[in-house]
């Protein structure tokens, strides 16, 4: 299968240590089946890197070839905006500490992205005034079906890493420029 990652520069190798903890599947390196997704991945990065850096800054989408089902790893797969996806995300999104994620090679499901991460930050908010309940959960889920969704993997462990095959890469620039 192909993967692509959306990034500020090509990364022929992969390298865990430059991902963040609080993201949706906690610390990892991300992939989607989504060539699309990347390209967004892409440009917001590229976007950040210009900020910061003060320069222009192309966004790279680097393809990867990977054959999952036949390396014997542990793999999370969640389908669709579930309770347990949202509790999963929920739990490594607010813990700067990737625990959640430590028993798995691969993790694999629907992104938080866009419409649905600022949902989900506002029934992180909710929790944390002790504001939830069953049906404000239900709610969210619900409201999540209407949702695009897009997928992505998370690659926690070297051995998931090992996996990765570089193709090639290639660089986008944003249409609204």
């Amino acid at each position: 299968m192909l993967l692509y990652h959306g990034s500020y520069s090509e990364i022929k190798t992969p390298d865990l240590n430059y991902g963040r903890y609080n993201l949706d599947f906690g610390k990892g390196f991300y992939v989607t089946g989504h060539k699309e997704q990347a390209e967004k991945w892409a440009l917001r990065r590229a976007m950040a890197a210009r900020h910061i850096r003060g320069f222009a800054q192309a966004g790279f989408v680097t393809v990867y070839e990977s054959d999952l089902d036949s390396a014997g790893l542990n793999i999370l797969s969640f389908d669709g905006y579930s309770e347990s996806w949202l509790d999963f995300v929920v739990a490594n999104r607010g813990n700067l500490e990737a625990v959640y994620n430590s028993k798995y090679d691969v993790i694999y499901g629907n992104v938080a992205d866009d419409d649905v991460a600022q949902a989900v930050d506002a029934y992180m908010e909710l929790l944390r005034k002790n504001r939830v309940n069953k049906t404000v959960k239900d709610a969210l889920l619900y409201q999540l079906t209407f949702s695009h969704p897009n997928d992505q993997y998370c690659f926690v462990t070297n051995k998931s890493l090992a996996l990765l095959k570089f193709l090639h890469s290639y660089e986008v620039e944003d249409a609204n420029k």
